[in-house]
């Protein structure tokens, strides 16, 4: 386990802020620094890290890559499990704690170059829900090493 300083940056373009008229909102942009953990076992990477928000609400992150597969599992109040492949659409789940939705990811663009002195994953992607366009996102998750991460 090598102890990482996280830096996750997103820009999230959500359908339902549309108004009537069809004008497309500006994409909500937001970047978080985290402290955790990152395992290498050959080609598969593994990075684990907890998001605590300020109304108490914490998710547990986990980011795994392997063989050109990025895996991203966020777990508290809702699971989500989302796959992402290069050029490809992978049917994946979320769950709200009410019932679970499936969701159908769409990567556009995928790349990275993580290993044990650090990288860069960058994923830009779309969400459907129920065959609609509901998301258009990019991620960028940054990891260097730390000594001070915990």
């Amino acid at each position: 386990k090598l102890p990482v300083e996280i830096m996750v940056t997103n820009k999230r373009l959500d359908y339902r802020d549309m108004n009537i008229t069809g004008d497309i909102p500006e994409p909500r942009g937001s970047t978080d620094s985290y402290t955790g953990y990152m395992v290498v076992k050959g080609t598969r990477i593994s990075i684990d890290y907890s998001e605590d928000y300020d109304d108490g609400e914490r998710l547990d992150t986990s980011v795994m890559i392997n063989d050109g597969v990025a895996l991203i599992s966020r777990r508290g109040d809702i699971n989500t499990n989302l796959v992402f492949r290069a050029g490809q659409s992978c049917d994946c789940i979320c769950d709200n704690g009410y019932r679970q939705m499936s969701l159908r990811v769409n990567t556009k663009k995928m790349s990275s170059d993580i290993g044990p002195l650090g990288g860069k994953l960058k994923i830009d992607y779309t969400i459907e829900i129920m065959g609609n366009l509901a998301e258009k996102n990019s991620i960028c998750v940054s990891v260097c090493p730390s000594d001070s991460a915990s």
